[in-house]
């Protein structure tokens, strides 16, 4: 047997302990997670980080390590990779409430359509606003600064060291939070709208009680809510891209990373 592959075999409980982490983050974070991109591309992704990230990590773990010891620690690593990644989803959901909530009040929550990246139905607004902060999450470079996370955790939280702390708990909250203001924030100009045009139908029902209003309102509406999203997506680019950086100062600020360097907030 080669001597390269010998010295491969004593490197493999670390670069399993890497993997466990590397792979947290891949299964949970936005589009490293995607249902679109096939099983086997995400597991030759982590495997390929994993095996580049082990070499320089490998000092951390200790001289002898058994099987007993890797598995007990691939719980940990997975939840510090997971941590981040849950953190990312999490925030990433404020624009299916955005959708959820706009398309509820216009009525459109009837037609429901599937959402490839989560495999379950969505409202259509809900599908457009989500889209919208995933371009927006890719061009900001956020996929760089998730792996920068990950990367910087391995010298805040070294191999074998991961301790359960209310800050991981609480750094979920403050993602979920984060994505209800963000929901919040999306749907209110659709919202505001939608009472202006429901004040003003029903200002022409008592004035012309002949006119349909049922069938016609149900027309304005849609058409008001798809004018008003349109036109508040075209001018929400800097609040989202505000949004993206607030998360990742969450994550830096919980864990110690210095992921939000990598963003492009300009």
């Amino acid at each position: 047997m080669p001597w390269g592959l010998l010295n491969l075999f004593p490197q493999l409980p670390v670069f399993a302990v890497v993997l466990f982490r590397v792979s947290g983050l891949v299964m949970t974070a936005p589009v490293y997670g995607s249902r679109l991109i096939p099983v086997r591309i995400r597991a030759a992704l982590a495997v390929a980080a994993a095996a580049m990230i082990a070499p320089l990590v490998r000092t951390a773990a200790p001289a002898e390590l058994s099987l007993s010891s890797v598995l007990a620690a691939g719980v940990s690593e997975i939840a510090v990779g997971a941590m981040i990644g849950l953190t990312l989803a999490i925030f990433m959901t404020g624009a299916e409430v955005a959708g959820t909530v706009a398309g509820q009040q216009a009525g459109l929550a009837l037609s429901q359509v599937v959402d490839p990246t989560l495999g379950e139905q969505t409202s259509v607004l809900g599908q457009v606003y989500t889209v919208t902060l995933t371009l927006i999450f890719l061009v900001a470079g956020g996929h760089r600064a998730a792996m920068a996370a990950l990367l910087d955790s391995y010298r805040v939280i070294p191999l074998f060291s991961f301790q359960w702390e209310d800050s991981a708990v609480m750094l979920l909250v403050r993602a979920l939070t984060a994505a209800f203001i963000l929901g919040v924030r999306l749907a209110g100009p659709v919202l505001i709208a939608l009472f202006l045009t429901g004040t003003a139908m029903a200002f022409l029902s008592r004035t012309m009680p002949q006119l349909n209003i049922l069938t016609v309102g149900f027309t304005v509406r849609t058409m008001v809510v798809l004018a008003v999203a349109g036109l508040a997506l075209n001018g929400a680019q800097e609040t989202l891209v505000r949004a993206v950086w607030d998360v990742f100062a969450l994550i830096d600020g919980a864990i110690g990373t210095d992921a939000a360097r990598f963003l492009v907030v300009d």
